[in-house]
C-alpha cells in the first residue's frame, strides 16, 4: 500500500496584493508548507514577507486563496484562524501593548 498524503498544513494559492497607493506587493505567490517542514522566508526590506505573513490570519486581504489547516481564510473563519496564526515583529518596539500593562508589570517588579 502506498502513504496517505496529509493535506499541508500551510497552503497559498495564487495570491496578489496591490497597496492602495497602487504598489503591487505580492503577484501570483504559491506556497505549500507540510507538517514537520522548516521554512525561511528571506529576501530584501520591500520584497512582500511581511505583507505575506499579514495575510495569514487575515489582517490584509489579497487575491488568491490561503488554507490554514485546510480552513480556508474567509470573514467565516477568522476568529479559528487567529487563534491558529499568530504574528511576531522583529522589532519589540512594533508590537501592541498598552501603556496600562507596563505600569502595571513595573509595579510589580
Amino acid at each position: 500500500m502506498g502513504t496517505v498524503l496529509m493535506p499541508p498544513i500551510l497552503q497559498v494559492r495564487h495570491l496578489s496584493f496591490r497597496y492602495p497607493d497602487g504598489m503591487m506587493a505580492l503577484r501570483d505567490v504559491n506556497l505549500e508548507v507540510h507538517e514537520g517542514e522548516r521554512v525561511a522566508v528571506i529576501g530584501p526590506n520591500g520584497a512582500g514577507k511581511s505583507t505575506l505573513f499579514f495575510h495569514l490570519n487575515g489582517t490584509f486581504r489579497g487575491e488568491g486563496e490561503i488554507r490554514i489547516q485546510d480552513e480556508i481564510v474567509s470573514d467565516q473563519t477568522l476568529y479559528s484562524i487567529r487563534r491558529t496564526v499568530g504574528l511576531v515583529f522583529q522589532d519589540p518596539n512594533d508590537q501592541l501593548f498598552m501603556q496600562i500593562g507596563r505600569a502595571s508589570w513595573r509595579e510589580r517588579a
